[in-house]
């Protein structure tokens, strides 16, 4: 009879040392509340952290919850082979049995209006073809391969340009003189061209337009502009680099206008004649509002996508603040 008890008492000591606190399932539900809120943000790293934690203290036993946010974190961090692993676990025969609820929490598919079993589904052959490649294990070295890349398809100030920049540009000045004509006054209309020619300079970004302009009632005026461009703003998220260039700004450098005759309005006869530098204003304000670009290019923004793996990739972690140092580095950002 005493043996008999004696079992029973160790038994009862046995499993109550392996017996679950209801702390334990609460502190089990706040890991797993965490990881949520880790896998949402792409944290996935820290997502499996968690979850480890939670696993731990509901002494091995699990649930739906917690193996679908393990396998989808693996997932996401590319480890293909352990995803596959669990996914199989997760759909295996006598799981229920091993089936521990969390408390007090929403859980990840209540949040997002998703079915476990179905969003497995899907994904489970390619994730079984996938589990079969090697898995990459040199993050630094997957951050470099995206920096060369932005690198080689980056395109130079020097292509833009040569794209972009117009070789010549022209304006031109409209105004009437006055002749008599077997005793009639008349208008006679004029019209004279400035065509101004490229020339690089010195300066990287700088430009020089230069050219003259003359006709039967000014005097002959060499002109010289001067156009600047800049890169625009480079801006990286996980989705893209983008970069690009503009025209800056244009400096009046020499030029005017100045007549032979005296040159008026148009609209009549008795219209007055133009001030004596209202064509030099004017020309200057023309070439200061000019596009000395084609179309399209004053202001040309570029875009290098990233691949959906490389998007995975930079979500995941530090490893988007990696590439931002490694392209600084680099002098691309």
């Amino acid at each position: 009879m005493k043996k008999v008890f004696l079992l029973i008492f160790t038994l009862f000591l046995i499993s109550n040392s392996y017996s679950q606190s209801y702390i334990e399932v609460i502190r089990a539900s706040s890991y797993y509340s965490n990881a949520v809120i880790n896998y949402t943000e792409g944290n996935y790293k820290s997502a499996l952290t968690n979850l480890d934690l939670a696993e731990k203290n509901l002494k091995g036993k699990t649930n739906r919850d917690l193996e679908y946010l393990k396998i989808m974190s693996n997932y996401q961090l590319n480890k293909y082979k352990q995803a596959y692993d669990l996914a199989k676990v997760y759909f295996e025969k006598g799981f229920i049995e091993r089936r521990k609820s969390f408390r007090n929490v929403i859980s990840y598919d209540k949040k997002n209006f998703i079915d476990y079993d179905e969003e497995l589904t899907a994904i489970f052959v390619n994730l079984e073809e996938k589990s079969k490649l090697r898995e990459p294990t040199n993050i630094d070295a997957l951050i470099e391969n995206i920096a060369a890349k932005i690198a080689s398809k980056k395109v130079t100030f020097k292509s833009y340009i040569n794209t972009a920049l117009l070789s010549n540009v022209t304006e031109k000045i409209d105004y009437c003189l006055r002749e008599t004509s077997k005793g009639v006054l008349k208008r006679v209309y004029e019209n004279n061209y400035l065509n101004l020619k490229m020339s690089s300079t010195s300066k990287k970004y700088s430009y020089d337009y230069s050219g003259a302009i003359s006709g039967k009632a000014i005097n002959t005026s060499n002109y010289k502009i001067n156009v600047t461009f800049t890169p625009t703003k480079t801006e990286l998220n996980t989705n893209s680099y983008n970069y690009g260039y503009k025209q800056n700004d244009v400096k009046y450098l020499k030029g005017k206008i100045t007549f032979k005759e005296t040159a008026y309005k148009c609209y009549s006869l008795t219209a007055p004649e133009h001030e004596k530098s209202f064509f030099s204003n004017y020309l200057i304000k023309k070439f200061q509002n000019k596009n000395f670009t084609k179309r399209g290019y004053k202001t040309k923004v570029y875009k290098i996508t990233f691949t959906e793996k490389e998007k995975t990739l930079l979500k995941q972690d530090n490893n988007f603040t990696k590439l931002n140092v490694v392209l600084r580095a680099k002098g691309l950002l």
